[in-house]
């Protein structure tokens, strides 16, 4: 979780001084709130590995690529998504939101007892 948490963190400061427009496609705020929620699950499972931090990378980064071929996205189109979201707190907030509740809901799910 710490991996995406600082990517993007460094991403929105990046941003802030870049341009204006989105450049290409972005994804829809339903298709990038699947994309985040998907990633933060991955990173969570890897960190929980306790691998060292260049394994724990290596392992992200395939898993990474696999949940973007899973949702027919390429990298660079989530990225420029992302980047488009945040330089639109408007928008970005709406997405966070959203991610926010499906994971705090995807959570009850699984700590739910079992009857």
């Amino acid at each position: 979780m710490k991996y995406l948490q600082i990517s993007m963190l460094v991403l929105t400061v990046c941003i802030s001084c870049g341009k204006d427009a989105p450049s290409g496609d972005v994804l829809t705020q339903a298709e990038m709130v699947k994309a985040l929620k998907a990633l933060y699950i991955a990173e969570e499972h890897v960190s929980r590995f306790g691998l060292k931090p260049d394994s724990s990378r290596k392992f992200f980064q395939r898993l990474e690529g696999k949940i973007f071929d899973q949702l027919e996205i390429d990298e660079m189109t989530f990225r420029r998504s992302f980047d488009y979201y945040v330089q639109h707190p408007d928008e970005w907030e709406q997405v966070y939101a959203t991610l926010v509740d499906s994971l705090n809901l995807e959570e009850q799910r699984y700590s739910l007892p079992v009857e």
